[in-house]
């Protein structure tokens, strides 16, 4: 550029304008006026032109790169709107993901799909949640890469689930608290990113979900019509599809074709991470079984999603072991040992212990690190086939 002498910052943008092929309207008339006004600039061949990779920001957003597709940039051949869509999209699938550990769009898409099958209209609200949650962190700023990697939406995907399930009948209203909660969650994991020293699990969506749940009390209008209407129909083909439900009750769905897709969804992503699901979620149902729980509790898939959750925990944040193994199956049992405990505190008071027990569990296990030989966290936690 030392044969450019710029005489207002209309001549920076006409030559960023030259360097790079416009793509608006509004962006070809300016080129025109400038090319007409400062033919020497416009026809220099003197400047450099920098490889397209390090200035495509200034044309559109930057695409979010996947676990599937990493060094993968822009589809230069796509129109921004094109690109803004598969961005909302990605970030939001990501985070329907990242309830159950799947850092994938793809596998959250299938996810929601899922739930679909067994709730269209929760799945509906799942996506409203997590879509609330990615836009009010975006709104205060919250970190990039946790919004990107779909950190910041999962509370609000669960939220969603939540108000669908328990919330008010009245569908305004429901939107109106799914749209407030899920807003709030990003807020709250925020501000408890520097009092914890181990991943945030679902804090903040027991904490959100429970102060709203504790006033309508949704249990205790239901209790007496669910022991009077199913206590005596569980039949031994409910309990040996139990395992597959209690995988569906991590989003509060009650369906075994919805709990085989989200095993599905987590095959896609990593086929042993399915295999802690779904063992995880057998050991909670044998554990309540042994504990004389209520079978048609067990049937219904009550027993088996804290310990799924908590299987799931272990092999995506321990390097993949013996040791590790071990410690998914201890993890799932003691879940649902402490779902066994506080479910029946939390039902006096009409109100679902939610993930709780999970997220109990899972710090307990967290802070294993270093003191049980052989337990090693990932570096960069994945999966078990990548973790080291």
């Amino acid at each position: 550029f030392s044969d450019i002498r710029l005489a207002s910052p209309s001549q920076a943008f006409g030559i960023a304008i030259t360097l790079y092929p416009p793509i608006t309207i509004m962006e070809r008339v300016l080129l025109a006026v400038f090319r007409r006004n400062y033919p020497l600039a416009a026809s220099s061949t003197r400047y450099p032109r920098f490889p397209i990779s390090l200035t495509a920001s200034f044309h559109r957003p930057r695409h979010f790169l996947s676990s599937s597709s990493k060094g993968k940039g822009d589809d230069e051949s796509s129109p921004p709107s094109t690109v803004l869509k598969s961005e909302f999209v990605d970030t939001n699938s990501r985070a329907v993901g990242q309830v159950i550990f799947l850092n994938s769009s793809k596998s959250g898409q299938a996810i929601l799909l899922s739930l679909a099958i067994g709730d269209p209209t929760l799945s509906a609200f799942a996506a409203l949640g997590a879509a609330t949650a990615n836009s009010s962190a975006k709104l205060v700023g919250l970190e990039a890469n946790s919004l990107e990697n779909g950190l910041c939406g999962y509370n609000g995907a669960l939220i969603g689930c939540a108000v669908s399930a328990f919330g008010p009948s009245f569908f305004p209203l429901a939107v109106t608290s799914t749209l407030v909660g899920a807003a709030a969650t990003p807020l709250l994991a925020a501000s408890l990113k520097n009092a914890l020293t181990m991943p945030q699990w679902t804090w903040s969506f027991n904490a959100i979900a429970l102060t709203s749940l504790l006033q309508s009390r949704p249990l205790i209008q239901s209790t007496v019509a669910v022991e009077s209407s199913v206590e005596n129909t569980t039949r031994f083909a409910d309990l040996a599809l139990s395992p597959i439900v209690g995988i569906s009750q991590i989003f509060v769905v009650e369906s075994y074709l919805t709990g085989a897709g989200i095993i599905g969804a987590i095959g896609m992503y990593s086929p042993k991470l399915a295999l802690h699901a779904l063992g995880g979620s057998i050991i909670g149902s044998i554990t309540g079984i042994l504990s004389g729980a209520d079978l048609s509790n067990i049937a219904m898939g009550l027993w088996g999603y804290n310990s799924a959750l908590a299987s799931m925990a272990v092999g995506t944040f321990f390097v993949n072991s013996r040791e590790t193994i071990a410690l998914s199956a201890f993890g799932a049992a003691s879940s649902a040992a402490l779902f066994g405990a506080m479910q029946p505190v939390f039902g006096m008071h009409g109100v679902p212990c939610l993930t709780l027990p999970f997220c109990t569990v899972a710090s307990m296990c967290f802070l294993l690190e270093g003191q049980v030989p052989g337990l090693v966290l990932a570096k960069e936690p994945h999966s078990p086939e990548k973790n080291t």
